[in-house]
């Protein structure tokens, strides 16, 4: 980013607040300790702005590389027009915190959920760790969570057992979505990324999901991190949660 970026960064930087956000991300040294929502305003100003020219500048700390992903999240064009840009950025995404909070928000995908999905296959089987995290929040923001119209798809208000044998109706994209999802995480961050995708799908679409939980290729650290999600939320009601428990996998690693 461009030196009075830099310096804007700097100047909001709080210590405090750094060294908890260090805390959870491990390894992550470059980190100046800026508040997300002081991240997210200053990218939608500079989206407003010459976008393309404070690309050309490099990147040194965690915030700029934040800052630019938001930046670009927020940049008004075509998905056909942002696809180079965004494709250039995430060789950038090295922890969860950037991933999530860019690719979360980069609501330009919802202008074609068909060419999202083309563009996310080669990253959902990448074999870098948060390339794969990025393809999977992309695919649960906004393609999962998404319909036709670019509009968001709300959880459920709750779930029964009866909802987990009938449940809504037919999502276009859900059997890819869950055969893409069917295989092994041996990545941490994917891992996690895949479980939170399948809790999230369960909040929407129980039946087809549930139906799945009985028979899939996941790793078992991957299938009991979707499960405890699913226990954790407080959409299910008592008698799934119940059903759920009991179809945790023995042996696992997993945990969080």
């Amino acid at each position: 980013m461009k030196e009075e970026i830099r310096q804007f960064l700097m100047e909001n930087s709080e210590e405090k607040y750094r060294e908890f956000s260090k805390a959870l991300i491990p390894g992550e040294e470059t980190m100046l300790g800026v508040r997300l929502p002081v991240l997210r305003k200053k990218a939608k100003e500079l989206a407003k702005g010459n976008w393309r020219e404070e690309l050309k500048t490099e990147d040194v700390y965690f915030e700029e590389i934040m800052l630019r992903g938001m930046m670009l999240s927020y940049v008004r064009e075509s998905l056909s027009t942002m696809i180079p840009y965004i494709e250039a950025y995430i060789p950038c995404v090295k922890n969860w915190s950037v991933c999530d909070s860019v690719f979360s928000k980069m609501e330009v995908f919802r202008q074609n959920r068909e060419k999202t999905w083309e563009f996310i296959q080669p990253y959902l089987y990448s074999d870098k760790e948060f390339e794969t995290r990025t393809g999977i929040i992309i695919m649960m923001q906004h393609v999962l969570k998404c319909d036709e119209k670019g509009k968001s798809i709300k959880r459920l208000s709750s779930i029964s057992l009866e909802d987990c044998l009938a449940g809504r109706g037919k999502e276009k994209y859900l059997p890819e979505i869950l055969e893409a999802l069917n295989r092994k995480f041996p990545a941490y961050y994917a891992s996690m990324a895949a479980a939170w995708t399948i809790a999230e799908a369960f909040s929407c679409y129980p039946a087809p999901v549930y139906i799945f939980l009985q028979d899939n290729k996941l790793d078992d650290d991957t299938y009991n991190r979707a499960l405890q999600k699913i226990v954790e939320s407080l959409i299910p009601g008592a008698e799934v949660k119940a059903e759920i428990k009991k179809m945790k996998r023995k042996n696992s690693k997993s945990g969080g």
